[in-house]
Parts: C-alpha cells; sequence; structure tokens
C-alpha cells in the first residue's frame, strides 16, 4: 500500500484571515487546510502590541 506522500493526493492550505492561498501540500485529496499568511499575521500582532493593558492583564486585583 502506497504511502499518503506517494499518492499524488494534495491538501490546500489558505489564510484563515484573507484566503489567500498559501501553499499545496500532499495530504487527503480536495481538502483544506487553515494557516495565517505572514501579512495577517504581523496585523494581528501590530494590534495586540497596541492594545492598552487593563488592570485585569497586569494581574491587579483591585
Amino acid at each position: 500500500m502506497p504511502d499518503s506522500q506517494d499518492s499524488e493526493e494534495l491538501m490546500y492550505v489558505k489564510c484563515a484571515y484573507c484566503g489567500q492561498w498559501l501553499d499545496v501540500k500532499p495530504g487527503k485529496m480536495n481538502l483544506i487546510s487553515h494557516a495565517i499568511c505572514p501579512d495577517c499575521f504581523e496585523k494581528e500582532m501590530q494590534e495586540r502590541n497596541d492594545k492598552k493593558p487593563t488592570s485585569h492583564d497586569k494581574g491587579d486585583d483591585t
């Protein structure tokens, strides 16, 4: 029985945020997996860095 790597079946990978196609990899035929593209990752990290911490985020109980 052939290994799934040798079966020539492909899995498509797209960005979960913007929908950009990122990659095609060996896998189950016609399935789609999701990741985050570099642009969306950068935007998400910038938004998180720009967010002002609240007293709850700092661990203060007051």
